[in-house]
């Protein structure tokens, strides 16, 4: 192999390891909007009494969200983007929960959302060497009950009465009134009791 060709090459490489530049998919409004919210996160959100819900329920309608009645809501639970969060009436958002909002996230009437539960709407394009943003939404149906610890994926939906066990991770769409444990997270079958 020649000179001339071995500098071609490793031309090449270095030109396709180099990453491409990124830019943000956020508006200057949206990245304002984040700051102040996180401002008032801090100063207002968490420093508020747990028996505060209706305060923490009124800043969040303040900043784009919707909020049924009868929700509570923990101090110590991170939200961002609030004005990406649509919640039902009498749902419960436990301590350290994250509602991680880059896209829409719909919680349906009489839902729990245990302690430490993320939900994650929101991931990158791997295939896309920019690593664009993707906004998916996760739509959570009435009467579910996310357990301590679980995950819910980007671009998911919980059926009605679904059950997710703690420290599961749901990636995919579930089916109504069914358990389901694991990572990922599969139905639990159900068990019969045996009659004598």
């Amino acid at each position: 192999m020649t000179q001339a060709n071995q500098n071609q090459i490793d031309s090449a490489t270095q030109i396709s390891t180099v990453e491409p530049p990124r830019r943000t998919s956020w508006s200057v409004k949206a990245r304002i909007a984040r700051i102040v919210w996180a401002f008032c996160e801090i100063l207002l959100w968490r420093i508020s009494l747990p028996s505060m819900n209706g305060f923490r329920n009124t800043l969040l309608r303040a900043f784009g969200a919707k909020v049924g009645k009868g929700v509570r809501i923990h101090p110590s639970v991170k939200v961002v983007i609030p004005w990406h969060i649509d919640i039902g009436d009498h749902v419960t958002v436990h301590n350290r929960a994250v509602l991680y909002a880059l896209g829409q996230i719909t919680i349906g009437d009489h839902s729990e959302i245990g302690p430490m539960v993320h939900l994650c709407a929101g991931t990158h394009d791997h295939s896309d060497p920019i690593f664009p943003l993707l906004r998916e939404p996760i739509t959570i149906g009435e009467r579910c009950i996310l357990g301590a610890a679980s995950f819910v994926g980007p671009k998911t939906t919980l059926a009605e009465g679904t059950t997710l066990s703690p420290r599961s991770a749901l990636y995919s769409d579930s089916a109504p009134d069914t358990q389901y444990r694991g990572n990922p997270a599969k139905p639990v079958p159900p068990v019969h009791s045996s009659t004598d």
